[in-house]
């Protein structure tokens, strides 16, 4: 099975008001989760934080999808790429 990160995915971590938001991978989705509910197996697999996203995406203007669709797409391939 292929997961596919996608720009409603990063979406969902930008809008998320959990505490410390992290993008991760388990069980073959993408997930939010929040430092609270982070665990050592949840660390394993960060994509990366909100934090993170916020620094890469220009501050100077709204996200817009098309600049979601291309940090996604990169994302997915280094993802892709893991197992070698």
């Amino acid at each position: 099975m292929t997961t596919n990160l996608t720009a409603d995915d990063l979406r969902n971590l930008l809008d998320s008001t959990l505490p410390d938001p992290a993008l991760v991978l388990t069980e073959g989705r993408f997930r939010v989760v929040g430092a609270e509910d982070m665990t050592e197996r949840h660390r394993t697999f960060v994509v990366l934080t909100q934090k993170q996203l916020r620094d890469e995406l220009p501050s100077d203007q709204e996200y817009d999808e098309s600049a979601l669709e291309l940090r996604a797409s990169s994302l997915d391939s280094a993802i892709a790429n893991l197992g070698g």
